[in-house]
C-alpha cells in the first residue's frame, strides 16, 4: 500500500525513479549507479523538483562522487524523473 507524498522526493524515491527508466534508458542506464545524497527545492505548482543528487558507480574502480541535477515530478504513476541522470 502507498500513501500520497506531500513533501520533496527523497534519496529512495530518485533511486526508484532512475531504476523505473532502465527499460527506456538502453545502454546510458548504469545498474551499479547509487544515488548516496539529495537535496531538493519546495517544488513548483505543478509538483515538480529539482534535486541536487550526489552518486557513485559500482562500476567506477576510483570510486568517485558524481554530482548531478535532477528534475522529479510526482505523476499518476508515482515519481518519475523528466530531467537529470543521462535523461535527454
Amino acid at each position: 500500500m502507498t500513501g500520497i507524498a506531500c513533501g520533496a522526493p527523497t534519496v529512495e524515491i530518485i533511486q526508484q525513479a532512475y531504476e523505473q527508466e532502465a527499460p527506456s534508458s538502453g545502454v546510458r542506464h548504469d545498474k551499479g549507479l547509487k544515488i548516496v545524497e539529495a537535496s531538493c527545492d519546495k517544488g513548483n505548482e505543478s509538483g515538480r523538483f529539482l534535486c541536487q543528487v550526489s552518486f557513485v558507480s559500482e562500476d567506477d574502480p576510483d570510486k568517485r562522487l558524481y554530482f548531478d541535477i535532477v528534475s522529479a515530478a510526482l505523476t499518476d504513476k508515482g515519481w518519475v524523473l523528466t530531467s537529470g541522470l543521462c535523461k535527454r
